[in-house]
């Protein structure tokens, strides 16, 4: 459904400015007739135009409809939460399943809450540019499910985080940027899931990617079946270093040598046991049935 010229029209710029009036119905026009035709990036160029020039709130409906047939989900629900907060009664009224468009669109998009320390850094989410960064924290709509986030600004190490992006829920994200003159980063692997502490303070788990002062400094690691490991390591200002600590398996007390030997002997001592007994046959005339007077017919081994 697309909401037609004549609702344009009625909802278009005042009277005194014909030129701009007549001019955002013209693209409006041409609007519709790329949409009707699957064009929706083109139909996306002439509504937009039109709407900066009229600002009729009927334009944001067919914007959202049009980023909705591109995939565009959070254009989409932003288009049309603008609609249904901007258009008037009477043109809401034209759109009767508006809140069931509204609640389907939303299972598609998730709210991502980046902190950052930086204004304008780039937001990129796999190779997409999402928005950029402010002081504080920036609030955006992406497309739900999991996806590899990275922040990027001019003289600071990029920061890199894995974040699920659940549909109709919030990922909040810490984007602290380090500042290429002042600090290193260090990215510390090892055993999967291992905890990684640096100068004694716990900075996570394997991979674990941290600023750091420049200078020397203490890498430890710890986990559940694994001897605790430890290194030093040197950085200077402005360098990316990366470390792995290898981690040996604890020796638990199945694993040495002498639980096994004395298992063994245990084991060795059964079996010959058994075998003595196996082979130590009972006096046939201690039985209550005489030797040779029951047959094997008719068993199964």
């Amino acid at each position: 459904m697309l909401v037609t010229s004549g609702a344009a029209r009625a909802q278009s710029a005042p009277t005194e400015q014909p030129p701009a009036a007549s001019a955002a119905d013209e693209d409006k026009k041409r609007g519709d007739e790329a949409m009707i035709a699957l064009r929706y990036a083109e139909a996306l160029v002439y509504y937009q135009r039109s709407y900066d020039a009229s600002h009729n709130p009927a334009l944001l409906y067919n914007m959202g409809r049009a980023y909705e047939g591109l995939g565009d989900f959070p254009k989409a629900l932003e288009a049309l939460e603008g609609f249904a907060e901007k258009a008037p009664a009477d043109l809401k009224a034209r759109v009767p399943k508006l809140g069931e468009l509204l609640a389907d669109v939303r299972k598609r998009v998730s709210t991502l809450i980046v902190s950052s320390n930086v204004d304008g850094g780039e937001i990129r989410l796999g190779d997409r540019v999402v928005g950029k960064t402010k002081s504080g924290q920036q609030i955006l709509h992406v497309l739900a499910g999991p996806k590899h986030m990275v922040v990027t600004a001019d003289g600071y190490f990029q920061v890199e985080r894995d974040v699920m992006c659940p549909a109709e829920n919030i990922e909040t994200v810490d984007a602290k940027l380090a500042s290429r003159t002042e600090f290193s980063v260090l990215r510390v692997t090892s055993v999967a899931g291992a905890l990684v502490a640096v100068d004694g303070a716990q900075v996570g788990v394997v991979p674990a990617e941290l600023p750091v002062r420049p200078g020397t400094h203490r890498v430890s690691l710890t986990r559940d079946g694994y001897n605790p490991a430890e290194t030093s390591v040197v950085v200077q200002a402005g360098q990316r270093k990366d470390v792995e600590v290898p981690m040996s398996v604890h020796d638990t007390l199945t694993k040495q040598w002498w639980f096994w030997t004395g298992i063994g002997v245990v084991v060795v001592g059964a079996t010959v046991a058994t075998i003595l007994i196996a082979n130590t046959e009972k006096d046939a005339d201690k039985g209550t049935i005489a030797p040779g007077q029951v047959k094997a017919q008719g068993f199964r081994f």
